[in-house]
């Protein structure tokens, strides 16, 4: 009986035939999963450089105004976001006008307007940014943008659903005035 067992188990073990079926039904779970994962990934660093890219496109668009600003121009600052990222949204967009105070070493919100998530940048606020603002001189100004947009990837990937993830931070200095003029008319 243990001759019988053991040459039975050295046939199994050189027969050959039907290796392909047992491979592919091990491994196609496993190179599904990471074909789903790198599809997912590759969209979300492509959505985050679209994010990016529509930030400083809003706030260099900003930096160029010379007339006052308002509500309107803000709303359509959003559709160019939207536009923009071709996300099904929500968005949030921040925009501040920051002055820098050389004598009271301190940055200063000037106006803070937004939409969507955000709330309004205050000046105190502005000393958890500091690291991440320009060194300005005495009363010069620069435009501080930030978006915010969700994303859900194509397939559920650990770590793509964070909330900070598609947060994008952006500054321009105003271009052709010494500072942008908010109006609430």
């Amino acid at each position: 009986m243990l001759k019988m067992l053991k040459n039975r188990l050295k046939a199994f073990a050189a027969d050959e035939q039907g290796n392909v079926a047992i491979e592919t039904v091990l491994f196609l779970p496993l190179m599904l999963t990471v074909l789903a994962a790198t599809f997912s990934f590759h969209d979300a660093f492509r959505y985050k450089s679209l994010n990016v890219k529509a930030a400083y496109t809003i706030s260099d668009a900003i930096s160029r105004e010379t007339d006052p600003i308002d509500n309107a121009y803000l709303d359509g600052m959003v559709e160019l976001l939207e536009y923009l990222t071709r996300s099904e949204g929500p968005y949030s967009l921040r925009v501040t006008l920051v002055r820098y105070n050389a004598k009271k070493s301190k940055y200063i919100s000037e106006w803070s307007k937004t939409r969507g998530d955000f709330d309004r940048l205050k000046t105190w606020q502005l000393r958890s940014m500091e690291e991440r603002l320009p060194t300005l001189l005495h009363n010069e100004r620069v435009i501080v943008v930030e978006t915010a947009t969700d994303y859900v990837p194509p397939f559920e990937v650990p770590g793509l659903n964070e909330e900070s993830l598609f947060y994008n931070y952006g500054f321009t200095r105003p271009r052709f005035a010494p500072k942008i003029v908010w109006s609430n008319g």
